[in-house]
C-alpha cells in the first residue's frame, strides 16, 4: 500500500471525519472507499447513462417519483 499525502479544507476534513466514525470507520479507510466508488463505477454500466431505462408509448404515472426502481431494479 501507498500512503499519499492530500489537502483537505478544514470543514471538509471534519465533516469527512464524523461521517466516517458514524459508520465506525477511520478516516483512511472511508477515503479509500469514496475514492474506489468513484474510480470503480462506469457510466456506462449505469442505466441512467447507458439508456437502459427507456420507455416506448405512455411513461409510468408515478416515473417522478419512482424513477430509481424503474432505473435499477430491472437490473436486479
Amino acid at each position: 500500500m501507498v500512503s499519499i499525502s492530500v489537502p483537505f479544507p478544514d470543514d471538509l476534513r471534519k465533516k469527512a471525519e464524523a461521517v466516517a466514525r458514524e459508520r465506525g470507520l477511520t478516516l483512511g479507510e472511508f477515503v479509500r472507499r469514496c475514492v474506489s466508488m468513484n474510480v470503480d463505477q462506469s457510466r456506462a454500466s449505469d442505466p441512467l447513462f447507458a439508456d437502459k431505462g427507456v420507455f416506448e408509448g405512455d411513461a409510468p404515472a408515478d416515473l417522478a417519483q419512482n424513477h430509481d426502481r424503474y432505473l435499477y431494479e430491472a437490473d436486479r
